[in-house]
């Protein structure tokens, strides 16, 4: 990372943070009238509408013999976490999910060295494992200090940031020298197709009969465009400029954002989620050791 392109690697980990943190308290709104299958799917669907202008300059620069991958991207990357998200937050708070999201950067560590021959150091893993352990204590006590019923519910966010992991892995190691718009695009329209079809099926109806509904349908609409399409195309080109592990810490600033939208809809902050978001901090704070020192130099 050259000290030229500090501010901006920076400010895109900041701009992430501020959109993603914000994606769940989005999902719980688009809940209210919306069915899990029926957001997500609407969520890819609308993203890959908004990619259309920019997908047929896709298709002409992207090599087709990397359409596997690009793939692969769009899947572990958007389709399934979207899915995984949206049926998670019938049962867990939308802070909540924000902070199990902070596991990502464990699974990105994790698959970048046993699947991709990375390496790492000590001094990261220690940094990854006290995210995790600062997220492990959101998750498993609720705001009282008792133990969280729900725990089988939060197997649904884990895959989804092990799926992060292996996204940002195979955009670092197999498509870093790709334009990260034409990219995002590309995903976009292979996965949007089939969601568009299941969308069509209910959601119409819905806007027509069902009160609040187009309330609803703004709020995955702002997700779809800036929480999916946007800040994909952000986060592959944050990767493409530093590493994965680096691009992925945004998850561990996203629960900041996600538990302040939470109190400010009615959900409770304890002093374990404190507790919880110090650790998280503070494991950042080691991952990111590195990039500091370089951008010092």
């Amino acid at each position: 990372m050259s000290s030229r392109n500090t501010f901006s690697n920076w400010a895109l980990l900041l701009s992430l943070t501020l959109i993603w943190g914000t994606s769940y308290i989005l999902i719980k709104k688009g809940l209210v009238v919306f069915s899990p299958i029926e957001l997500a799917s609407m969520r890819v669907s609308i993203s890959m509408v908004f990619s259309l202008p920019i997908v047929f300059r896709a298709v002409r620069v992207v090599p087709f013999k990397l359409y596997g991958f690009v793939l692969l991207t769009g899947l572990f990357g958007s389709l399934i976490p979207a899915f995984l998200f949206a049926f998670s937050l019938t049962h867990i708070s939308s802070s909540v999910n924000g902070i199990i999201n902070s596991l990502s950067p464990l699974f990105t560590l994790l698959i970048g060295v046993f699947l991709f021959g990375g390496t790492t150091t000590r001094q990261r893993i220690i940094g990854v494992l006290i995210g995790f352990s600062g997220a492990a204590v959101l998750v498993l006590f609720k705001e009282n200090g008792a133990l969280n019923a729900d725990l089988g519910w939060a197997i649904l966010p884990v895959v989804a940031t092990f799926c992060y992991g292996m996204s940002g892995n195979i955009v670092k190691e197999k498509l870093g020298s790709q334009n990260a718009l034409y990219m995002t695009a590309l995903a976009m329209l292979m996965i949007g197709i089939p969601t568009t079809v299941i969308a069509l099926q209910t959601v119409p109806a819905k806007l027509q009969m069902v009160e609040g509904a187009w309330l609803a349908f703004s709020y995955v609409a702002i997700l779809s465009i800036l929480g999916t399409f946007i800040a994909w195309m952000l986060y592959y080109r944050l990767i493409q400029r530093t590493d994965a592990l680096f691009a992925s810490s945004v998850t561990y600033l996203i629960p900041l954002v996600a538990v302040a939208w939470g109190v400010a809809d009615g959900e409770r902050f304890s002093i374990f989620q404190a507790a919880g978001m110090m650790l998280i901090l503070w494991g950042v704070w080691l991952v990111t050791k590195r990039e500091r020192m370089n951008i010092s130099k």
